[in-house]
């Protein structure tokens, strides 16, 4: 089964390492690993905006179709899962004196993740195909309109909208894997981070 979440791994290790088993260390760690986890998700939305999450950019084709309207015109929130970017969120909390964090679509207290949106995060993270209602002549004619549009302007995506002779109706779209990337790029970092801040929240110092 997918999860739309990435626990976040290290943690229970780096209790272990830091000692933090006190009430008043427990409590620092869980504020070191909220402060880091608040930066990530910031991080995350920008990326996913962008198109760009963990340095891992969205096929380039079909991300430059998916940014046009039909007229040709550059959608204003023109990324693909643009709006996905609000949703994303995490959830930190202790289970049996381990603290347990999850990133990316946890269940948490806020407002859960419409089912639609979910079905379209599991599709775009395997990849679907689109079958287009029409012929495939009438797609190839309708994409070669605003490719000409655009080389007329000298729009290098231009290129992007002149189908190849084997390309039916059924296309495929590769999958967009956003929290495993992301995860994967700043885990080493997030955990230098945590162990900072909880030695700073120790100290007594405002994080």
């Amino acid at each position: 089964m997918l999860q739309l979440n990435t626990t976040v791994k290290g943690v229970r290790k780096l209790q272990k390492d830091l000692g933090a088993e006190t009430k008043r260390q427990k409590k620092a760690l869980e504020t070191a690993v909220r402060v880091e986890a608040f930066r990530l998700l910031r991080q995350l939305r920008d990326d996913i905006r962008a198109g760009n999450p963990g340095g891992r950019p969205y096929p380039t084709a079909l991300s430059k179709i998916a940014s046009r309207t039909k007229a040709g015109r550059l959608r204003r929130n023109r990324m693909p899962l643009y709006r996905v970017a609000r949703m994303v969120r995490y959830n930190a909390n202790y289970a049996n004196g381990k603290l347990q964090v999850s990133f990316g679509f946890p269940k948490t207290n806020v407002r859960p993740i419409p089912s639609s949106y979910k079905q379209l995060l599991i599709k775009h993270q395997e990849g679907f195909d689109v079958l287009y209602g029409g012929s495939r002549t009438e797609l190839g004619r309708r994409f070669a309109r605003i490719g000409g549009k655009l080389k007329k302007k000298g729009d290098p995506d231009a290129k992007y909208f002149f189908l190849r002779k084997t390309t039916g109706r059924d296309i495929r779209l590769p999958a967009r894997p956003i929290i495993d990337p992301f995860w994967e790029y700043n885990r080493e970092s997030a955990v230098k981070n945590i162990s900072r801040n909880f030695r700073l929240k120790m100290k007594g110092v405002r994080i």
